[in-house]
């Protein structure tokens, strides 16, 4: 017969605890590199359209950067418009680029979109971080200007 120990809920526990730490730490170093990936595309299409390329060259790199990588979300045309703009927009910032890699895309796109001051955007940066915001939270928050 198998007796559980008195303390095996408490290690359960703990375990369980660390395994959702290195889970959560994970996710937020991939987050980061995927950020910092899109800010590097961004920083790429942005130089190139300024030297001369037309934006709609931005539609036939989505299309082979699609089919290249079939199946990995974040190659749309929007979204690679979207990885210039957020990088033009925080390229003169120095704080911007290392508070925007800690917060998921959606998050960073709705506060770019939506939101042209800066001060704000800071703000709203700062709080998805220290908060944990959901993006629904986020937009909530936008939307009443917390």
């Amino acid at each position: 017969m198998n007796l559980i120990p008195s303390n095996y809920t408490e290690t359960l526990l703990e375990l369980k605890r660390r395994i959702n730490l290195a889970q959560y730490k994970s996710y937020s170093a991939v987050n980061t590199e995927l950020i910092l990936m899109y800010l590097d595309i961004g920083k790429v299409i942005s130089k190139k359209i300024k030297t001369g390329w037309g934006d709609g060259i931005v539609d036939t790199l989505s299309n082979d950067l699609q089919s290249e990588y079939v199946g990995v979300k974040g190659f749309s045309s929007r979204n690679l418009r979207k990885m210039r703009l957020v990088f033009e927009e925080t390229e003169h910032n120095s704080i911007w680029p290392q508070l925007v890699a800690k917060i998921p895309w959606g998050h960073t796109n709705l506060i770019f979109s939506k939101l042209k001051d800066a001060e704000k955007r800071t703000f709203y940066l700062q709080k998805c971080i220290e908060r944990g915001w959901s993006r629904s939270i986020l937009e909530e928050e936008i939307k009443f200007d917390a």
